[in-house]
């Protein structure tokens, strides 16, 4: 973890500030356990007496280490924040053109959903669908990454936007 020394240094990328390797598979308790020690760091309570700089300061790496967390605690977050460091720009990224397939996929799923009743035998069918499908895209986003290959990441990226967005609305988890 890094200590700021003014109000005008950059602020670290999160995987620097929260001392955990710049990939998408991260140790969800390890992070958390970093961030809590970071944020403890910076507690306003500890700058009760300090300058107003050093307030400010501190108040400021809070606040980056609050995004820091809630972006890499979040697997579809997590992947965006690894395609923007590699330069993608992600507006871009999701005006690309889904699979017609895919798109009729989701259509179905949700039509499911729509007509499958919470706890029915259909709907616990639909979630294990739909948890494959989550499972699949992290597999594509990690492949591509590995083969750093932005642009196949960038897809994968965009697709798990739409298959994470189905799982809560099921109440499924979206992990990863």
């Amino acid at each position: 973890m890094t200590t700021p020394k003014s109000a005008t240094e950059a602020l670290p990328d999160y995987f620097t500030l929260l001392g955990v390797e710049r990939r998408f598979d991260v140790d969800l308790d390890q992070l958390g356990n970093r961030f809590r020690t970071l944020i403890a760091r910076f507690h306003p309570d500890r700058f009760v007496a300090a300058t107003a700089a050093e307030q400010r300061v501190a108040a400021q790496w809070a606040a980056h280490a609050n995004a820091a967390q809630a972006t890499l605690q979040d697997p579809v977050k997590r992947a965006a924040y690894l395609l923007s460091l590699r330069g993608v720009v992600l507006a871009d990224a999701e005006r690309n053109p889904v699979s017609g397939e895919f798109l009729m996929q989701q259509m179905q799923l949700r039509e499911q959903a729509a007509e499958s009743q919470s706890g029915s035998e259909a709907r616990k069918a639909l979630a294990s669908t739909v948890n494959a499908l989550w499972q699949s895209t992290l597999a594509s986003f990690r492949e591509a990454m590995d083969r750093d290959c932005v642009r196949d990441a960038s897809s994968a990226w965009v697709k798990m936007q739409y298959v994470a967005k189905l799982s809560r609305e099921l109440g499924l988890p979206v992990k990863g």
